[in-house]
């Protein structure tokens, strides 16, 4: 069966060991963080790949698979969301199956084999050569990009071994994680750090330039809470009073739209760009941000670069990251050439073969 996967492009704004105020990493850059990642997670069941004490509150996340390209130095990672929403098919991982072992089981209620951890998948494929981090969403997986971050962030801080890594205990019993120069006589203390965004349209593009000139307003759309214990501003409650367009009764929220007279520039469009798009916003959600020109709105998420692969899915359930991997290097030039708006889908078959 062949399912659609739908990629987005993030740029890698930060990855390795960073002082206080520095903007210039000391070490552990993008290819030796997820070199440090394989070799942690190597051989370890599903379940021990969660960087973080699973009482912490975060949402849990492990890693399902691991695949490093001899030839390009790219790293296909597949995490494992812990999720046991209805929204969408739920798989079942089992835990005590080995990184890159173990097919999945589709969720019943009267489920009764070995111990999974229910969730979903979620692809990403790491271009160190590119400084460049893209996702992958199929029908069947999901995207959270800022659980990727923190997931990659606690692994280099929480449990790889590292030897300029230094580990100290405050007087309330605290553990506190740095690391040094390695230098003999040196102690600069360093903190490991690991930030993406949405690429965009470029700035000096005339795709930019052409839209930043025929704005004339910038539109927010946001949805509101008008709970009893009310907090709103002022501006906000002053809706209430206007004829007509009162909530419904019992109403929890409602969404309003702002519409405000506007004339960015190139640069201040792609901030507001970068700052609101997203990668796996629903169709027809309601928050947004967007530009009018007078005849139509255009949404933010119009201008992030994306591309898509259409993939022979195995029966199995299981896309690995071997597979998807060496998949995307047979057609990698391609793929490094994201687009706006819809972009061609490149069919490639689980063997790598191309369409």
């Amino acid at each position: 069966m062949i399912i659609t996967g739908h990629m987005n492009y993030f740029e890698v704004n930060k990855c390795g060991l960073y002082r206080q105020n520095s903007l210039t990493p000391k070490g552990i850059d993008l290819a030796e963080t997820f070199n440090l990642i394989t070799k942690w997670v190597h051989g370890k069941p599903l379940a021990n790949t969660l960087p973080w004490n699973p009482q912490s509150g975060l949402a849990r996340c492990y890693c399902k698979d691991i695949y490093t390209s001899e030839e390009t130095g790219d790293i296909l990672l597949v995490l494992w969301k812990s999720d046991t929403s209805s929204n969408g098919s739920i798989l079942g991982a089992p835990e005590d199956a080995k990184t890159g072992e173990g097919n999945v089981v589709e969720y019943t209620g009267d489920y009764k084999g070995k111990k999974v951890i229910w969730g979903r998948p979620m692809y990403y494929w790491i271009i160190p050569s590119k400084k460049m981090v893209v996702s992958i969403k199929f029908e069947h997986s999901v995207c959270d990009t800022q659980l990727f971050q923190e997931w990659v962030a606690a692994c280099i801080s929480n449990r790889v071994d590292h030897p300029n890594k230094k580990r100290e205990y405050t007087k309330s019993g605290q553990t506190r994680i740095s690391f040094t120069d390695g230098t003999v006589n040196g102690d600069f203390r360093f903190r490991y750090q690991f930030d993406v965004s949405l690429k965009t349209e470029d700035t000096a593009s005339a795709t930019m330039t052409a839209l930043a000139s025929s704005i004339t307003h910038i539109i927010k759309r946001e949805t509101i809470s008008i709970v009893p214990s009310d907090e709103r501003a002022q501006w906000v409650r002053l809706f209430d009073n206007i004829p007509f367009i009162k909530p419904a009764a019992n109403a929890k929220t409602r969404q309003i739209e702002v519409k405000v007279e506007a004339k960015p520039t190139p640069a201040e469009l792609k901030q507001i760009i970068e700052s609101y798009t997203k990668e796996n916003r629903r169709a027809g959600q309601w928050d947004n941000v967007g530009f009018s020109t007078g005849d139509q709105i255009i949404w933010v998420d119009r201008y992030r670069l994306r591309n898509s692969i259409a993939y022979d899915m195995p029966k199995e359930q299981v896309i690995t990251a071997v597979d998807l991997g060496e998949a995307i290097n047979s057609r990698r030039n391609n793929f490094l050439k994201p687009r706006l708006g819809n972009s061609q889908i490149v069919t490639v078959a689980k063997t790598g073969t191309t369409t």
